[in-house]
């Protein structure tokens, strides 16, 4: 995966990510083999996503390393890998629950979002990044994805082990 922090994208639609990834230069990126320059347009794949406009199947784009034939998602910063909650969502969620209030708030912005789903980010955030939140001193805000990036290599909330490449 790679995610870029430069550009930020404040309603995520098909429309603004594929404005996002016209701005990628991607004689710029670095593969995770530490080749750069050698990542190609490879496919695309579907992904959906939570919003309170609905659920969103998303067209993600994937590259190519020439060099080691790594493939990558290319990610705009709202999007934590292998979820379908939004960053911004994720972190009120755990905002919430650290202030002992009630979630309905957040159901109610978003329909889509359920006690179901609260539930596993609530014990996903306890089992993998609560402490090395705590130990790094991150904030819980939207400015949480450049640090958690350049100290554990993965988005913020992301679970599993796979390198998020930060550009």
């Amino acid at each position: 995966m790679i995610t870029n922090l430069n550009i930020k994208i404040k309603s995520l639609t098909q429309k603004n990510y594929d404005k996002f990834i016209e701005t990628i230069y991607f004689h710029k990126l670095t593969c995770s083999c530490k080749a750069s320059g050698q990542l190609i347009k490879h496919g695309y794949y579907y992904r959906k996503i939570k919003t309170p406009n609905g659920i969103m199947s998303l067209k993600i784009l994937r590259v190519k390393c020439k060099s080691c034939g790594k493939t990558h998602a290319i990610f705009p910063e709202c999007i934590v890998p292998y979820s379908q909650i939004l960053l911004q969502d994720h972190i009120s969620i755990i905002n919430t629950y650290n202030a002992g209030k009630s979630f309905e708030p957040i159901m109610l912005n978003n329909e889509f979002i359920d006690e179901s789903n609260i539930l596993y980010i609530i014990k996903q955030y306890l089992k993998y990044w609560k402490e090395r939140i705590i130990s790094f001193s991150i904030s819980l805000d939207l400015s949480i994805s450049k640090q958690c990036l350049e100290h554990f290599n993965r988005q913020f909330m992301q679970i599993k082990c796979i390198p998020n490449i930060l550009f």
